[in-house]
């Protein structure tokens, strides 16, 4: 018995993500067919970093013509999926984290078949921060440039990175060692200096096992820092409101009358007069 396929209402919508990023999914009325597109504004300076072989690999069956406006679209056929439909939800979910990481994976999978990548590269993964991909003989060092413009922001996140490199430093178990400085470390010497600072990780190969994990790690690390400020902030914000509320309850029971005593209750005779002292 064949099984009856679904009406399909038309979509379009259009939501953001981090890194500036934005997503657009649309399916026209009387189709099957769903698109995906992402714009990703550090795109264009990634594309030729195994970005484009990467597209090919995982989703060259999906791939189609570009929607203007954005840098890569997806297709779908939600009626007749060519792989199961967890599979495919799964590509679509990582397309912007499989982006990011691609020229990452690159610079590993050099070092890992013995010929490593001689000449560094850097992109802007964000508006405020800068990457650099450095590699060496036995490593390939990961450093952020931060830049923030809020002078709060710059206070906690520079008290927490400095907090988050020495717990680095004594329970990093097989995680990089991590290294913040307000001054661009050798690999990159001579870069102008960031509002924050640089923020280092030196990538072994013990590191590169699971290569795309560790890569989605450095490249989400700037959206933890942004989650921690926030955190941050937030408990702040309700420290000092317990605080003011502790303070008005203080003045509430300080209330004065208006000759400048403190209001006491009055004393009245049996007949209800009320009784002063002469």
């Amino acid at each position: 018995m064949r099984r009856k396929k679904k009406k399909l209402s038309p979509v379009s919508m259009t939501f953001n993500d981090f890194e500036h990023s934005s997503y657009r999914v649309s399916m026209p009325k009387g189709s099957s067919v769903l698109t995906i597109s992402l714009n990703l504004p550090c795109f264009k300076e990634i594309e030729g970093q195994g970005v484009s072989d990467m597209l090919k690999e995982k989703y060259g069956e999906f791939l189609v013509d570009t929607e203007k406006g954005y840098d890569v679209s997806i297709a779908v056929d939600v009626n007749s999926p060519s792989q199961p439909i967890e599979t495919i939800t799964e590509l679509v979910v990582n397309l912007k984290e499989a982006i990011l990481t691609a020229p990452l994976i690159k610079y590993f999978k050099a070092l890992v078949t013995g010929s490593p990548e001689s000449v560094p590269f850097s992109f802007n993964l964000r508006e405020d921060t800068k990457m650099f991909i450095c590699p060496a003989r036995d490593r390939v060092t990961v450093v952020l440039k931060l830049s923030l413009q809020d002078p709060v922001d710059l206070q906690v996140a520079e008290i927490f990175l400095k907090d988050y490199k020495e717990v680095q430093r004594r329970k990093a178990g097989g995680a990089p060692p991590a290294l913040f400085s307000l001054n661009a470390p050798e690999e990159i010497a001579g870069e102008g200096k960031g509002s924050l600072g640089f923020i280092s990780f030196a990538v072994q190969q013990r590191q590169m096992k699971d290569m795309q994990t560790t890569a989605a790690a450095l490249i989400n690390f700037r959206s933890f820092l942004q989650y921690h400020l926030k955190c941050s902030k937030s408990f702040f914000h309700s420290r000092m409101r317990k605080k003011v509320k502790e303070f008005l309850m203080i003045l509430n029971r300080a209330k004065t009358d208006y000759d400048g005593e403190t209001k006491k209750k009055a004393k009245k005779t049996a007949s209800g007069r009320v009784f002063k002292k002469a």
